[in-house]
């Protein structure tokens, strides 16, 4: 009989420890409801920037799967515009304009909670570095997401840039849902071309940008 006392009461303590450490595995879903949807510049015949042999579209790509990955992790609902090397263009005629429009059409069809558009920057002066996130005023809340990871990014990160705003994109200007543009980075620059290329940084990098989102809905 004590035998079986001493076996209900090892059994009780045990259960009751793995008590907190459920709470904190359910605590973490704190996108949990939450839909995003994660656009990855260029793809297929479009590369995008190229700088010593990396192209802007596979980095683009990588970094928006890690990101989504992520924000699975944390509860979210996350679309992706393309999952592959590809671009969404339906037409051969105006193949880029085909393209924007379509990923713009497919966010507002998902109507998400946030988008993020992820690109790399590029310029013929090496000497430009630095993450930078643009934003429209077609939505209100477009400026506060922008802000908001801008601010926590900056005390994350070196070389970030300040916020811009850029009403000429075409497609971000059609898409309704908020969201932002994330230059993720110059590779035509040494340095962050080294970093972008980097599992580390990139892990980082996500890292910090999960959790900026996170603190705009939580505002």
């Amino acid at each position: 009989m004590n035998k079986y006392k001493l076996l209900i009461i090892i059994c009780f303590l045990f259960l009751t420890n793995l008590l907190p450490t459920a709470k904190a595995w359910v605590n973490n879903y704190t996108l949990a409801g939450k839909i995003i949807c994660l656009d990855s510049g260029h793809g297929g015949t479009d590369s995008g920037a190229e700088a010593d042999t990396i192209l802007e579209k596979d980095l683009n790509l990588k970094l928006a799967k890690k990101l989504e990955k992520e924000l699975i992790s944390r509860g979210a609902t996350v679309y992706m515009t393309r999952n592959g090397d590809y671009d969404l263009s339906t037409t051969t005629v105006n193949r880029k304009r085909s393209d924007l429009y379509n990923r713009a059409s497919y966010i507002n069809k998902i109507n998400p909670d946030m988008y993020i558009s992820i690109h790399l920057n590029a310029t013929p002066s090496k000497k430009w570095r630095g993450l930078q996130i643009f934003y429209t005023n077609k939505n209100n809340q477009n400026r506060l997401i922008a802000e908001t990871l801008t601010d926590y990014l900056k005390g994350e990160l070196s070389y970030v840039r300040d916020v811009k705003k850029d009403n000429s994109y075409y497609m971000y200007k059609h898409i309704n849902s908020p969201g932002i543009l994330i230059e993720a980075g110059f590779i035509s620059n040494p340095n962050d071309n080294y970093l972008l290329r980097n599992n580390n940084y990139q892990d980082k990098l996500i890292l910090l940008i999960s959790e900026g989102i996170e603190k705009y809905f939580k505002k």
